[in-house]
């Protein structure tokens, strides 16, 4: 008889989109805060300043980075869910 399982295969996520997207918001984060705060001449707020950028550039990086794990995980079990019956 006719095999009824679905063997199409659960395409991957983007890579190229997501990583140019999150590059865009880090650039546009750091040069937001930097822009801001770069004016002044008080060295600790300058310093201050700088940690600013950085942390939230490695903040966008994470948030982004988490968005990919999801979406590699929704398609595991996708595909998990197709190649075990």
């Amino acid at each position: 008889m006719a095999d009824t399982t679905d063997t199409t295969e659960v395409p991957p996520p983007d890579f190229l989109g997501p990583a140019v997207r999150c590059a865009l918001e880090m650039l546009l984060v750091a040069s937001l805060i930097l822009f801001v705060g770069l004016p002044t001449t008080n060295a600790f707020f300058l310093g201050l300043i700088i940690v600013l950028a950085v942390v939230a550039m490695v903040t966008v990086l994470f948030w982004s980075l988490n968005q990919q794990m999801e979406a590699w995980i929704a398609r595991a079990r996708r595909t998990g869910a197709r190649s075990g019956e």
